[in-house]
C-alpha cells in the first residue's frame, strides 16, 4: 500500500468519516485509519440524538447539520418526544425534547461506507502512535509498525488524541476536564420505560449525571458520566450503575431482572473546545477537538458539522491555499457558541453540585423551564441578578 496521501485522517467515528467522505469526493487521495477491528465497536455513546428540528433550534448557525444530521430511518430503533430529569431526591423535572435513539454501531459502519465509496482507503486495526513534524503518522498492527504522509492530517482519534498530543494541544487538566462513563445496555426491560431519564446527585454520579434511554421496547441504555475529582468515595465505576440499577427508589428497581447484554467505558471531553484546533498542516475535530456538550456530553451534531468544515477547509487549502486557521473560525461561527454556553452552564452546575443538597434547592429554583435551557445547552434565559438562582450562584462563587 502507497504511504503517500493528500490527506490522512486518524479516526473513523461520525467526524473522522465525515471529514474523510467530503475530502475524497473532492478528490483528493485520502486515507481512514482506525485502531479497532471493527467500525462503532464497541459502542461507546448514549445513542440518544435530537431530531432534525431540534437541532434546527440547538444550533441556529448551523445549516448544514439539516443535511448531514439527518439519521436514515433503518438507524432509528426508537424515537421519543419528552425528557425527565431527577434531582438527588428522586422530583422529576419534565420538558419537551424530541429525540431519536440511533443504532450507533451500524450509523457508523454507513458514515464509513459513504467515505469509502467517494472514493477513501480504509485501514483497520491500526493504531496510530505518533506524528512527526513532517506531517508523518506512526501506526502500529499486528503486522508491525508502519507510517503513512499527509499533505494534512486530520486528527479524529478522540478524548486521548495522539496527534492533539503530538502538536501539544491536548487538555493539561484532565481529571477535571475529562469525565469517566460506563454503559450497560439492559434487555429484557419493561415496556413502560419509554422516556429518556437523567439523575443527579453524588450516589448517582459525583459531578455528572445518569441516565436511562429507551433504546427499543424491550430494551435500555443505562449509564453514568463521573469526574474523578468529584469522587469521595473509593467505589468503582461498576458500583456506581450497579447501585442505580438496583436502587428500589428509581423505577421501583424495574432493571433488577434485565440482562445485560454489552458494557462499555468511555471518556468523555468536558473541558470544552481546545484552545486551538489547527497547526499549520493539521486539523482536530470530535472529541480530539473538544467538541463536546459539556453539560451534558452529547457529540455526535457537532462531530458531524465539524468534520464536514474540516474536509471542505483541507481541501480548500490544498486547492487555493486557504489558510487552515478558517477551519477554527468556521467551527466557532456554525455552533461555538454553543459549546462555550455548554461549558459556561457545566462551570455553574459545578458550583451548585458540591453537595445533594446544594444541587436539590438549585434545580427547585430553576424548574422545568430553565432544566430544558440547561440540558439543550443554553445559558438559562432570562437571568437577572434578581433572580433567586442567580443570587445563589453569586453568593457561591
Amino acid at each position: 500500500m502507497q504511504s503517500k496521501y493528500d490527506v490522512v485522517v486518524v479516526g473513523a467515528g461520525p467526524a473522522g468519516s465525515t471529514a474523510a467522505r467530503v475530502t475524497a469526493s473532492d478528490g483528493l487521495k485520502t486515507l481512514l485509519i482506525d485502531r479497532r477491528k471493527e467500525i462503532g465497536s464497541p459502542v461507546q455513546c448514549g445513542e440518544y440524538l435530537p431530531t432534525i428540528r431540534e437541532m434546527r433550534t440547538m444550533f441556529p448557525q448551523c445549516p448544514r447539520l439539516q443535511k448531514i444530521g439527518r439519521i436514515p430511518s433503518q438507524f432509528i430503533t426508537n424515537s421519543t418526544n419528552e425528557m425527565i430529569v431527577y434531582s438527588p431526591r428522586l422530583k422529576g423535572y419534565r420538558f419537551p425534547l424530541d429525540s431519536n435513539i440511533i443504532d450507533r454501531k451500524e450509523y457508523d459502519q454507513h458514515l464509513v461506507d459513504q467515505a469509502v465509496d467517494a472514493g477513501a482507503t480504509l485501514l483497520l486495526g491500526h493504531r496510530a502512535r505518533s506524528m512527526t513534524s513532517k506531517n508523518r503518522v506512526m501506526v502500529s498492527s499486528r503486522n508491525g509498525t508502519s507510517s503513512y504522509t499527509g499533505e494534512i492530517i486530520i486528527g479524529a482519534d478522540g478524548p486521548n488524541s495522539i496527534i492533539a498530543r503530538s502538536l501539544g494541544l491536548s487538555y493539561p487538566d484532565r481529571p477535571r476536564q475529562i469525565s469517566q462513563s460506563l454503559q450497560f445496555v439492559i434487555g429484557d426491560v419493561p415496556t413502560d420505560i419509554t422516556q429518556p431519564m437523567m439523575f443527579f446527585g453524588h450516589q448517582v454520579a459525583p459531578g455528572g449525571y445518569a441516565w436511562i434511554i429507551p433504546k427499543s421496547l424491550h430494551s435500555a441504555n443505562v449509564g453514568f458520566g463521573l469526574r474523578s475529582t468529584y469522587i469521595q468515595s473509593k467505589g468503582s465505576l461498576s458500583s456506581y450503575l450497579r447501585n442505580l440499577i438496583s436502587n428500589k427508589r428509581i423505577l421501583d428497581g424495574k432493571l433488577n431482572d434485565g440482562r445485560i447484554i454489552s458494557r462499555v467505558s468511555a471518556s468523555i471531553p468536558v473541558g470544552g473546545p481546545l484552545k486551538r484546533t489547527y497547526s499549520a498542516n493539521a486539523l482536530l475535530v470530535g472529541d480530539a477537538a473538544g467538541h463536546v456538550m459539556a453539560s451534558n456530553g452529547g457529540g455526535i451534531p457537532t462531530a458531524l458539522a465539524g468534520g464536514s468544515i474540516a474536509g471542505q477547509i483541507a481541501s480548500r487549502h490544498l486547492e487555493d491555499g486557504l489558510p487552515l486557521r478558517v477551519y477554527q473560525d468556521t467551527w466557532k461561527q456554525e455552533f461555538g457558541t454553543q459549546l462555550y454556553s455548554a461549558l459556561a452552564v457545566l462551570r455553574i452546575a459545578d458550583v451548585m453540585m458540591k453537595t445533594d443538597s446544594l444541587t436539590e434547592v438549585a434545580m427547585g429554583l430553576s424548574g422545568a423551564r430553565y432544566l430544558e435551557d440547561v440540558i439543550k445547552c443554553r445559558v438559562p434565559n432570562p437571568l437577572s441578578f434578581g433572580t433567586p438562582l442567580l443570587q445563589l450562584i453569586m453568593e457561591m462563587l
